[in-house]
Formats: structure tokens, sequence, C-alpha cells
């Protein structure tokens, strides 16, 4: 498997850190109820009114698994969920949605670049590949 070099690692890493970050900095405006007004209004308008302080909170640990070193490939796993449902729910209100897709797949593609180890099985580098 080729090696990724440092600088490209910590590329990675840093996009990751601000992904975590908005992820953090969204999530407590919902969770504490300090978000303005049109940062909720469509989870509102969506029927998720009672659930925006759940959903805050899920996105402020989403963030921080995703950027702590030993636990960031959960937090890949989460946030891809996370985004995921972001896409679908603006896709569902006729809303613009390629800001959303983006941020998923620099998520994806930083995973790559923190830990190339993270597409292994998609290269066929896997495990099972190796044996035998």
């Amino acid at each position: 498997m080729a090696t990724i070099p440092k600088w490209l690692r910590i590329v990675g890493f840093v996009l990751h850190l601000l992904i975590g970050g908005l992820l953090i900095f969204a999530g407590s405006g919902k969770a504490f109820g300090f978000a303005p007004p049109q940062a909720t209004e469509g989870l509102i308008k969506g029927g998720l009114a009672e659930h925006v302080k759940l959903i805050g909170f899920g996105e402020m640990i989403t963030g921080t698994l995703l950027i702590l070193p030993w636990t960031k490939s959960l937090g890949v796993l989460l946030v891809s969920g996370f985004w995921g449902g972001v896409i679908c729910f603006h896709m569902s209100h006729g809303e613009p949605f390629a800001v959303w897709a983006g941020v998923l797949a620099v998520t994806w593609l930083t995973a790559g670049l923190r830990e190339p180890r993270t597409f292994a099985s998609f290269l066929g580098s896997g495990p099972a590949q190796q044996s035998g």
C-alpha cells in the first residue's frame, strides 16, 4: 500500500477539524438554545421541533468523534450518516443539497488522507486479499 506524505495527513486532519468544529458549533447552538432562529426554522418547519436539542447533541458527539484520532473511524461513519440525513431532508423539501453532498465527499476524501487504510478493502489490499 502506498504511503501518504505527512503533509497530506495533516491536511486531512485540518479538514476534519474544520468539519468537526462546524458540527460542534452548530450542534451546541441547537442543544443549548442559542442558535439563531433561521438556523432551526427549517427543522421546525420539517416537523422536527421537538427533536432539535437531540439533533444538536448528536451533532456535537459526531463532530467530536471525527476529530479525535482514536475514534476517527466511528466519527467518519456517523458523520456520513449525519450528512446523508441532511441531504435527504433537503431533497425531500425541494431545497438545494449540493453543498452538503460536497461536505460529505470532502469528509470521505480527507478520511483517506488521514488514514490510508480507510479504503483498503476497495483497493484490494485488505487482509483477505493478502492471506494465502
